[in-house]
Parts: C-alpha cells; sequence; structure tokens
C-alpha cells in the first residue's frame, strides 16, 4: 500500500488530503475540488483549446488521481501553500 498526506492551506483554511492507492480522502472542498479537476483531464487531452485554458492540468495521465505522482501534482496545484508532506511521497519532475 502506498499513501501519503500533504497539509497546507487553501482559501484561508488549514486543510489537509491523503492519496491512498489512488483514493483521496481529507478536506471535503479540497477532495472535492480535486475531483472535479480530475475529471476535467480526459477532456483537455481531446480539446486543445481548454488544454491552452488549463495549462496547470497541461501533460498529466488520463486518470490523474490512479497515480502518485500526478496525483500528488495536482494536490499540491489547488492548495494556496504547501506546511507538509508525509508519508509515501512520489518524486515530481
Amino acid at each position: 500500500m502506498s499513501t501519503f498526506t500533504v497539509k497546507g492551506s487553501r482559501n484561508g483554511s488549514l486543510v489537509h488530503v491523503t492519496w491512498t492507492d489512488g483514493r483521496i480522502s481529507g478536506d471535503f472542498p479540497t477532495v472535492d475540488l480535486l475531483l472535479t479537476e480530475a475529471e476535467l483531464v480526459p477532456i483537455l487531452h481531446a480539446d486543445a483549446y481548454a488544454a491552452r485554458a488549463l495549462p496547470h492540468l497541461d501533460g498529466m495521465t488520463a486518470a490523474p488521481l490512479q497515480d502518485a505522482a500526478a496525483a500528488y501534482r495536482l494536490i499540491v496545484h489547488v492548495m494556496d501553500s504547501v506546511r507538509e508532506t508525509t508519508g509515501d511521497v512520489p518524486a515530481v519532475t
């Protein structure tokens, strides 16, 4: 089992998200935003105009929450700041 937790802030609140083998849990509004952003990725692969509008999702796998590195990249993107990461934090380039 692979798992990591990212703690930080978003919209002035302290939040955390835990990724465990393709599943995320934690602060509900942040998890909800992550699920929404992840749903957009396959659309961007088929729509170049949309891809230009959301460059932070560019180059992600079609199911970013299934891949630890892509999930970490997405989690860090939606947070305003990251205070701590623990667990099996993937190497992100």
